[in-house]
């Protein structure tokens, strides 16, 4: 073993004590007691479950469904508000240009600067998160997003406005990876596609809504309600945090430490003291890049989500408020096709659920989700080709490019939960260091996006830009999903 590769495995063991998912130390099925058999089939119907739950009623896999999908939707939520809060200025750059006397080119900053935040910071709150659990950092999380919200209602130039964003983008950017451990700490494998959906496609829909909505908002109201109406739903969240939120870690291993109180839960005590912060262990996802499956499968969705919805929500308010001249109002109203898209994709869940549950049976591994996923390619090249030719040969407002819009939204929404919960079946113990790794490498390339796209649309023109991000999707999406479904495949994976 060479010594890069040996420093990886150095760096895999010390991450898998920091990153590990609470649910790693189940019993095999075969260990158990006929007591713990009993119980379960009781509790679930069956005792052949993966993980496998303790007899604890308190443990969050043995929790009532319902009270799953409850914390489940929480923090769905928080994962929606972090993208609904980066696009709500979207159709409001226009008037924030009149308002600060600045180009637009740099009102978008305010957008920009939030998609490189919530994909970089939640490195920094992960560790936090899986010592002491979720409950009470996503409250602190609600609650310091809240007041940077409020902080921007009375934000009069350019610089405090900047800063309010940026520490918005800081406090709420840990629900972006606290999602997926809560995916895991709550939910069984053969729920897992259609579970990590729910979440993934709030965070998509935050992208669309937060435009829509704020349209509205800015079109009847003066421009800081937007963030009168952020500081609100903040508080919203904070007291459904406080009041139905309950602690999804677990540790099987030392049951003192855990706590079912609900407000001693609000104590700084750690669940999983072993998993100490260290520098190393912040950036420990980062070592995923070395996990060629985790890498390729992440790289092909993070290519589709960089053209499908980024450069797509960024050009729309520029091409259509420059062109048809369309107001905050109609310029939200576009992003009812992203909407329409992304709901109907989130039928990828489903299926990737069912299609590996069918596979299982006859001995195929993980991998055989991904034939979900080739729809969503064919959709998204589909979507942005009719997009680049119509916006281009529209003089007067349309809808025919708003189909390109809600097919790629499609394309991108049906393909994010196959490879999701495919990179989390890689290693299940790594959930949370897994999801953190895809937030990361896809937001940091979503912001470099948005510097080179309009020097394509200047020099090439929408159809040919368009056509172009179309390829690409096809070069660095497709071909290497093909590349990993049929090596996995071969290996019975």
């Amino acid at each position: 073993m060479s010594s890069i590769e040996a420093d990886i495995e150095k760096n895999k063991s010390e991450g898998q004590v920091e990153y590990a998912s609470s649910s790693e130390d189940h019993p095999e099925t075969t260990e158990i007691s006929e007591e713990h058999k009993q119980y379960l089939i009781a509790k679930h119907g069956t005792y052949e479950l993966a993980p496998l739950p303790s007899m604890d009623d308190n443990d969050p896999l043995n929790w009532s469904n319902g009270f799953k999908w409850l914390q489940l939707g929480m923090v769905a939520f928080h994962a929606f508000m972090a993208t609904f809060i980066a696009s709500g200025l979207v159709p409001v750059v226009g008037l924030y240009s009149e308002v600060f006397g600045m180009p637009t080119a740099d009102i978008t900053y305010l957008v920009s600067v939030q998609i490189i935040l919530v994909g970089v910071c939640p490195l920094f709150w992960t560790p936090l998160i899986v010592r002491y659990g979720q409950r009470l950092l996503l409250i602190i999380s609600a609650f310091g997003t809240m007041c940077f919200s409020l902080g921007s209602v009375f934000s009069n130039n350019y610089g405090s406005m900047m800063a309010m964003r940026c520490l918005q983008a800081i406090m709420i950017s840990p629900s972006l990876a606290a999602g997926g451990l809560v995916v895991n700490d709550t939910t069984f494998a053969h729920q897992r596609g259609s579970r990590s959906g729910v979440w993934a496609i709030a965070i998509n829909l935050g992208t669309m809504a937060g435009a829509l909505f704020m349209g509205f908002v800015a079109e009847h109201q003066d421009v800081k309600y937007i963030h009168v109406v952020f500081t609100c739903i903040n508080a919203a969240q904070v007291l459904a945090y406080f009041f139905f939120g309950k602690e999804t870690a677990w540790n099987y291993q030392d049951t003192s430490r855990n706590v079912t109180n609900g407000m001693k839960q609000l104590r700084f005590k750690a669940i999983f003291p072993e998993r100490t912060i260290t520098l190393k262990g912040i950036f420990y996802p980062l070592t995923f890049f070395a996990n060629w499956r985790v890498f390729v499968a992440t790289f092909a969705y993070t290519t589709l989500f960089v053209y499908d919805n980024i450069a797509l929500n960024v050009e729309i308010p520029e091409v259509m408020y420059a062109k048809f001249q369309l107001g905050p109002q109609a310029l939200g109203l576009q992003f009812v096709s992203f909407i329409i898209g992304a709901v109907i994709g989130e039928v990828g869940g489903f299926l990737s659920d069912k299609i590996v549950a069918w596979g299982q049976k006859k001995g195929r591994g993980p991998s055989f989700r991904l034939w979900v996923t080739y729809p969503g390619f064919a959709a998204s090249v589909a979507g942005l080709v009719v997009f680049g030719v119509e916006i281009d040969r529209a003089n007067t407002w349309n809808i025919k490019p708003l189909i390109g819009c809600a097919l790629a939204s499609f394309g991108l929404q049906i393909v994010t939960s196959p490879f999701i919960a495919y990179c989390i079946d890689m290693d299940h113990s790594q959930a949370g260091a897994i999801i953190l790794f895809i937030t990361v490498f896809r937001q940091t390339l979503s912001f470099v996006g948005p510097f080179y796209f309009p020097i394509m649309f200047q020099n090439l023109g929408f159809t040919v830009a368009y056509a172009v991000f179309a390829g690409l999707i096809v070069g660095l999406g497709l071909i290497p999903a093909l590349f990993l479904h049929i090596k996995e495949a071969k290996n019975g994976r």
